[in-house]
């Protein structure tokens, strides 16, 4: 401080100098001014008006002179007083001259210093900045918050994850950045230390660091990812700005777990939170919740799939769409009373373990499949529902598969398998017998029979058809009647268990009964005492099913009570049906489902059809058949039993057929006239074998035929050839049912009935009529 104030004063005393210099100068001046100006007076002072104009010039200068001259007196004396002060501070004077001139020039040193410290680490930190804005714009999504910091010349290697590849400064934003964008939407990012800055030239600056982006993606918000990369990258300063020129991203995913200490893993979040699901829809089964509850998590589009075995009261089928999906729900609520169920998955050792659940997540979107390879469900059949009373142990394999919704925030099942198995109740529970088996009937359809006529009756889906010429003989009294009352009775079973030495799974039971009486003490035969079966036919039964004849118990009339398994039975199968044309004794049968087919439907087969008889047809449904076999064709509205041993034989060639198409088909009815019982044309349809309709062909069995129409009443069946109609044809009629058990040539038939004259009409009957032909014969 001392050093400064000495450098002030030494100005000071040099402007004083000055500041005196410039008064003597100007006194000197005026002085020498006010002398001309006297001696022109003198000389001029004949001129009035110059003098009058330099006497005023003189007393304003005289003015001025006089205040200069006061001046001059106190500068002179401040001269005065400043002289002696430096004549003895003069060795003072050039020491702080000199300090002076030091510090000036350590000063300079000192800004130089400053200035590069300045430049150099401004540099850094521009480069820096760089950075951290281009982290940031990632983070915001805008590319516009991105591009700005990259160079024309930018080029970017991304290893590992996300979208690997090479990139230009184009590419990157066209591509890189907007994949990025569009796949994720939200992102946070910090570095896990702080970035190191190298110096690798004036005006270029490489930037190493380890970034870690947190993102959700749009289409799977519940997948947490981490991409942990480590990077190099290169900024230069162009024209003065630091662009970044050069990006080295070597990234990997991991764990949020791995950044985030004690943060769960996503897939087991998400696991339990499908098996949540799951379970609730299981609860609500049980609990009989309303079906839109039960459904609560499957999609509007979704998909159910039953398959496998069911109780009477439920489907089998595939479900499509929240409303068919919620009607079966309300089909289950409605049949059952009570449930119980758990769920497990079986080791193939017998262990059991939780469910199986596999997540999928993925920034495209999630999905997740829950295995459960045995879902155990107990119902207990409501009253009034088919099968009642009874308790079914169902064991099913559930595959669910489940979408995530990142709209509604939530798991939906998009797709459900059941492959349902019904198993006895007494394998579940092994030690609680349940007493003798018991068969409580569930409906019974009865019809009075005419031996000569013969009948058709329906009971839920079983058709039975009793031949014309069928007596009712009892052994026990050989009492033959010739008009009987016949029973078709269903029952729901408890205490029945699988027969000896397999592994079926007993399904419900029907029996036959003349005049209310279950035994094989009765019988149904011919006038001569031979056998004369019902034919018997099961719709909706498949290749799996089969029957076992059970009896010696005792029947009250609702419920049937002990006997045992006696022997297994033959079924002819089709496509969705089965048939038998051996049952004759009013016994009990108890369908059984097997977990492979015990019989084999006729394969589909296609051959061409042409026009006939003036009949043009519109759709043919065709099968291969072995005769020795037989089998059962379902078509339509038409059932055909051919019976085992049913050969072709070729008139023309004289020739036979053992394995041959078998095809029903079906023609237009427009260009028909009425029947010559002046009947209307209802049904045209054909047999053909081997494309062929033809009199020259016949079986060596007759074909059972089995029309299924919505009013049989006052029907008539028609043999039609060239001439047309040529015969009316022996039927026998049932509620909706149509039967013919002659025809042997595949040749056309028209179904008639009358035409409608009332707008509506009521037909009560207890028993079923034929309606036969005088002469039965083919000719051309």
């Amino acid at each position: 401080m001392k050093g400064i104030s000495n450098i002030i004063f030494a100005v000071v005393v040099i402007i004083l100098l000055i500041v005196a210099a410039v008064g003597f100068y100007e006194y000197s001046t005026i002085s020498g001014k006010y002398s001309a100006l006297q001696s022109s007076y003198s000389s001029l002072s004949s001129l009035s008006s110059t003098y009058m104009n330099l006497s005023n010039q003189y007393m304003s200068l005289q003015s001025k002179y006089s205040q200069l001259s006061k001046n001059y007196t106190a500068l002179e004396s401040m001269y005065n007083t400043l002289l002696t002060y430096l004549k003895g501070n003069e060795s003072l004077l050039s020491m702080y001259q000199t300090l002076y001139m030091e510090a000036e020039h350590n000063i300079s040193i000192l800004e130089s210093q400053l200035q590069a410290a300045k430049t150099t680490s401004g540099k850094e930190g521009a480069a820096l900045d760089v950075v951290m804005l281009f982290y940031d714009g990632i983070a915001i999504e805008n590319p516009n918050d991105v591009t700005p910091f990259l160079a024309s010349n930018f080029t970017a290697t991304i290893e590992g994850v996300p979208f690997p590849g090479t990139y230009s400064l184009s590419t990157f934003n066209s591509t890189w950045l907007s994949d990025f964008f569009s796949t994720y939407e939200t992102v946070y990012f910090y570095t896990t230390a702080l970035p190191t800055v190298t110096a690798l030239g004036n005006n270029t600056y490489e930037i190493t660091d380890v970034v870690q982006y947190f993102v959700a993606p749009t289409n799977d918000p519940i997948y947490l990812q981490v991409f942990n990369a480590s990077n190099t990258i290169i900024v230069q300063y162009i024209h003065g700005v630091p662009y970044i020129t050069s990006l080295m991203w070597k990234g990997n995913e991991v764990p949020p777990s791995t950044v985030i200490a004690g943060y769960p893993s996503q897939h087991i979040l998400q696991s339990n939170q499908v098996l949540e699901e799951y379970l609730y829809e299981i609860n609500a089964l049980g609990a009989e919740f309303p079906p839109n509850v039960i459904a609560t998590y499957f999609s509007p589009s979704a998909t159910l799939i039953i398959n496998g075995t069911l109780p009477p009261g439920l489907k089998a089928g595939t479900y499509q769409g929240l409303s068919n999906i919620e009607s079966f729900f309300s089909t289950w609520d409605s049949y059952f009373i009570f449930v119980l169920e758990y769920l497990q998955n079986l080791l193939p050792n017998g262990t059991a373990v939780p469910p199986i659940v596999q997540i999928n997540l993925s920034p495209s979107g999630a999905n997740a499949t829950l295995t459960v390879n045995d879902t155990v469900i107990f119902g207990f059949v409501n009253q009034g529902q088919p099968g009642f009373p009874a308790i079914y142990d169902m064991h099913s394999i559930v595959t669910t598969y489940f979408v995530y919704n990142s709209t509604d925030s939530m798991w939906q099942i998009v797709k459900q398998v059941w492959n349902v198995q019904m198993v006895p109740i007494a394998s579940d529970t092994i030690y609680y017998p349940l007493g003798p088996a018991t068969f409580i009937v569930n409906s019974e359809s009865t019809v009075t029979v005419n031996a000569t006529k013969g009948a058709v009756i329906a009971d839920g889906n079983i058709i039975v058809t009793i031949q014309p010429g069928t007596y009712a003989y009892n052994s026990m009294t050989n009492q033959t009647l010739s008009l009987y009352n016949f029973s078709v009775i269903t029952f729901s079973m408890e205490g029945v268990y699988a027969p000896p030495n397999t592994s079926y799974t007993p399904l419900y039971a029907f029996a036959f009964a003349i005049n209310g009486q279950i035994t094989p003490a009765w019988e149904l035969v011919t006038a001569t005492k031979s056998p004369s079966p019902a034919i018997t036919i099961v719709l909706g039964a498949t290749d799996t099913w089969t029957s076992w004849t059970w009896f010696g118990g005792t029947f009250n009339g609702t419920v049937y009570v002990g006997g045992g398994y006696k022997f297994a039975d033959h079924w002819l199968y089709g496509d969705g049906v089965i048939a038998n044309i051996q049952f004759f004794k009013p016994v009990i049968w108890i369908f059984e489902a097997s977990q492979t087919p015990v019989g084999q439907s006729p394969m589909p087969a296609s051959v061409s059809v042409s026009p006939v008889y003036g009949m043009n047809p519109v759709v043919a449904y065709t099968y291969q058949i072995n005769g020795t076999e037989g089998g059962v064709v379902f078509a339509g509205n038409i059932i055909t039993i051919i019976k085992p041993g049913s050969y072709i034989i070729n008139t023309t060639s004289n020739t036979t057929l053992k394995t041959y198409d078998f095809s029903i088909i079906y023609y237009q009815l427009n260009n028909l006239p009425n029947a010559p019982n002046g009947q209307t044309p209802i049904l045209g349809f054909a047999y053909a074998i081997n494309g062929q309709v033809t009199t020259k062909l016949y079986s060596t069995q007759p074909w059972i035929t089995v029309v299924i129409t919505s009013d049989s009443q006052s029907t008539t069946m028609w043999t039609w050839l060239s001439s047309g109609y040529v015969f009316k044809d022996p039927i026998i009629i049932g509620n909706g049912i149509v039967v013919n058990l002659t025809f042997f040539r595949p040749v056309p038939w028209i179904l008639t009935m009358p035409a409608i004259t009332s707008t509506s009409s009521t037909t009560t009957s207890s028993s079923s009529s034929t309606t036969t032909s005088s002469t039965i014969g083919y000719w051309e």
